[in-house]
């Protein structure tokens, strides 16, 4: 009965891990650094830039969106729903999470896209921590001209 309670105390965690990047990333906070484990990598896809290796590349990715108007955006909104956390063992899980996201332009219209992260989470001495993120794109609106990793590799 131990290890069941441990497990379900580990899933709400992860569950609670997907959703605090969410809004984080939507309030353009820097603790969302720390939801990351120092060699992680991140792939948002080939037409928002190069995989992201460690959390050092992933604050220069965010100062660097942020200094300039190159892709950043007013305010964004993630929506996340569906989260399937599968346990590869005690300390290590995919998580498979739907998303909707909407964005704020500074002109034009207001792009949307609707997806899944893939991700790998692991245990630390700090809680569970996201080790792999990928996004992959089921559908877009007002993004046209950037590519994105398709839902599945057919």
């Amino acid at each position: 009965m131990e290890a069941q309670v441990r497990r379900l105390i580990d899933k709400d965690e992860i569950v609670d891990l997907v959703h605090k990047y969410s809004f984080l990333i939507d309030h353009r906070r820097d603790e969302l650094l720390d939801l990351f484990t120092d060699d992680c990598t991140i792939d948002y896809g080939p037409g928002v830039g190069p995989v992201i290796r460690g959390r050092e590349a992933l604050a220069r990715f965010r100062a660097e969106r942020t200094a300039d108007d190159s892709g950043g955006f007013e305010a964004t909104s993630h929506h996340n729903a569906n989260v399937l956390v599968t346990f590869d063992d005690a300390d290590r899980a995919t998580v498979m999470t739907s998303l909707y996201a909407w964005h704020k332009a500074t002109d034009g219209p207001n792009p949307r896209l609707w997806g899944y992260y893939h991700d790998v989470v692991v245990r630390t001495p700090e809680g569970w921590r996201f080790a792999d993120r990928k996004l992959r794109i089921v559908g877009q609106e007002d993004f046209d001209d950037v590519a994105w990793h398709p839902l599945r590799d057919d």
